[in-house]
């Protein structure tokens, strides 16, 4: 029941971050004018660098994403 719980939160999390607007959002805090080259660097680059990468990881994986919720959704409709 815990990985259930998990899973879910996951896919949430996951489908929060997906859908994030680049221009609208992440300009307000600027992760969108960050440098992905040298994310590898020290400093508030660096923290930056590695929260981007994630973001633009879980948007371009759209389609596990989309197999996530599909098993999410099946665990709900088959535990009820």
């Amino acid at each position: 029941m815990i990985l259930i719980t998990l899973l879910e939160a996951i896919v949430l999390i996951s489908n929060g971050f997906a859908i994030l607007n680049e221009k609208r959002v992440l300009s307000k805090y600027g992760f969108d004018k960050v440098d992905y080259t040298r994310a590898h660097e020290g400093g508030s680059q660096h923290i930056k660098g590695i929260i981007v990468n994630w973001l633009m990881f879980a948007r371009s994986m759209k389609i596990f994403l989309i197999i996530g919720n599909l098993i999410v959704i099946l665990i709900e409709i088959l535990s009820f």
